[in-house]
């Protein structure tokens, strides 16, 4: 399994669309029903951490949500340049 390492990453919170601090908790592997038959997409789960909106907490902190892996990475390096 590819693992990536324990750093913190940032992704978009789809509750408050802000940019917060996330770590990967586990990967899997699942099948989709792509255009040219069934793809094998690498999942993973994310813990997005605790954050506010306006004064309470957001409806996003502290939940573990999944995305593809590949989709997480690469909005990462766009957000590190």
């Amino acid at each position: 399994m590819f693992m990536t390492d324990d750093k913190k990453m940032k992704i978009m919170c789809k509750w408050c669309n802000v940019s917060k601090t996330c770590h990967i908790v586990s990967q899997e592997i699942t099948d989709h029903q792509g255009n040219y038959g069934i793809d094998s997409v690498m999942m993973a789960k994310v813990k997005i951490h605790k954050h506010f909106k306006g004064k309470n907490y957001c409806k996003g902190s502290d939940r573990t949500i999944t995305v593809p892996l590949d989709k997480l990475l690469k909005d990462n390096e766009k957000n590190m340049d």
